[in-house]
């Protein structure tokens, strides 16, 4: 999750999930040797095509049983036309404008088609919004990649194409997201941590940016990563059930407890960031910046201390008036200047100056990620700013990801030292405290 935030509001401001009256919730192969007699060829060939015919077991889906409200919308594609779909146990089909249903026994793939407003199944035509519920154990394939859960696909705002969602309930969107955001080989109080705080910021998400759009999150790193079956792993598996339910909450003002917004990254460089100083807003007590000794014998060398990234002035100034239109009161940015620091050198504040003599400033984290949208090559606002000429080179990084909260590579280093996932988020999330909602027991409409 080494992005910005959703929004360019604050943490403090975005920080506003009561717990009480949630919205949503919960070696080697030894190859014989060739002149071995070819009915062994024959054999083997034969137990490995049998093998390959078998199924894959399917684990239980966790909660699947939750209420729907409860469930998390997860945006797979937002502009498809064709896909095809499959379940191994068969799946049912609602239109969601006519409420008719329609049961598809095979486990054989369908095509999927978006004609002139329709969505055509196989043979079978409905109208632009169906809602696909697979059988027990309740899985489906879309273009190959198994998923858990429901699956809905709509007419997009254009009317042109599909929108194609993913509801799932939360616990078993976890065991599609740990093992992509964390090595799900790592230590397992390291997956326990990455569970909660994972659990914690979807559920805020969900909460803030949901209400207002037909789904909740993304598979991408804008919001959490997410793979589906495809990640899930025997250690992920027990990290998600050791801790469920389990989230991280603050106090608001009036003694409300909060769900917080849960960022974290995949290495700080050495000091976590403040909130405020990356997303701007109000100081955030559980957000606050922490001394990080862990993670640099963690991380891999090339992203704890990145290579130095050289553009032109020019390249500079065209991306971020490409970015940001306002910008355009200066003309061209002939210029720019650090303006503040926060922890480890970490930029938090940049002055643009204008060729016309004009200035604005834009926070240290969008500069980055809007010269670097990948967030690859400049991977961290903590560098200096070298220029010669027309060149500007970044350099001295240290870190990668926004800083913000838990520290990835942090929390692996603490977790080889014996610290339980509990130290560990105390530790990154300071003032919070750990709570156990139950999503069985949540009846609030969404």
């Amino acid at each position: 999750m080494d992005w910005v935030s959703e929004s360019s509001t604050s943490p403090f401001e975005r920080a506003c999930v009561s717990v009480k009256g949630m919205k949503t919730y919960k070696e080697s192969i030894h190859r014989p040797s060739a002149c071995r007699n070819s009915v062994l060829w024959a054999c083997v060939l034969c137990i490995l095509t049998v093998a390959g015919c078998r199924r894959r077991p399917v684990d239980p889906s966790p909660g699947i049983d939750s209420p729907k409200q409860t469930w998390v919308r997860v945006l797979l594609f937002g502009n498809l036309r064709m896909c095809t779909i499959t379940s191994m146990s068969g799946f049912e089909v609602e239109d969601l404008g006519s409420q008719t249903l329609a049961d598809f026994r095979s486990d054989e793939p369908f095509i999927v088609q978006f004609l002139d407003g329709i969505l055509v199944v196989g043979e079978h035509h409905f109208g632009s919004d169906i809602l696909i519920r697979p059988h027990e154990p309740y899985v489906f394939q879309i273009n190959n990649r198994p998923y858990r859960g429901n699956l809905r696909l709509s007419a997009n705002k254009s009317g042109q194409a599909l929108e194609v969602v993913n509801y799932v309930p939360l616990e078993s969107y976890l065991l599609g997201v740990i093992g992509v955001e964390m090595q799900s080989y790592w230590e397992p109080e390291a997956l326990k941590a990455q569970a909660v705080a994972s659990r914690t910021y979807c559920l805020f998400i969900k909460d803030r940016f949901g209400q207002n759009r037909t789904w909740d999150v993304t598979q991408s790193e804008s919001s959490q990563v997410y793979r589906g079956l495809d990640a899930e792993t025997p250690t992920v598996r027990q990290a998600v059930s050791e801790t469920a339910g389990e989230v991280l909450v603050d106090l608001s003002a009036d003694g409300q407890e909060l769900i917080i917004p849960a960022y974290y990254s995949s290495s700080c460089g050495g000091h976590t960031e403040a909130a405020q100083n990356v997303f701007g807003g109000e100081p955030v007590a559980s957000l606050r910046g922490v001394r990080c000794r862990y993670c640099a014998s963690v991380a891999r060398r090339s992203n704890f201390y990145w290579k130095p990234i050289t553009m032109t002035m020019g390249q500079i100034s065209e991306k971020l008036m490409r970015r940001y239109p306002t910008l355009e009161k200066l003309e061209e940015i002939s210029d720019f200047k650090v303006s503040k620091l926060g922890y480890k050198g970490r930029v938090v504040r940049v002055r643009l100056i204008g060729k016309n003599g004009e200035t604005d400033t834009v926070r240290g984290e969008d500069f980055r990620l809007t010269l670097d949208p990948t967030g690859r090559k400049i991977k961290s606002a903590i560098f200096t700013v070298e220029k010669k000429g027309n060149l500007v080179t970044f350099q001295n990084g240290l870190g990668f990801g926004h800083g913000v909260g838990l520290c990835q590579c942090g929390t692996q280093g603490m977790a080889r030292k014996g610290k339980t996932y509990k130290d560990i988020l105390s530790f990154y999330y300071p003032k919070s405290k750990l709570v156990t909602i139950d999503l069985m027991e949540t009846t609030t409409e969404p």
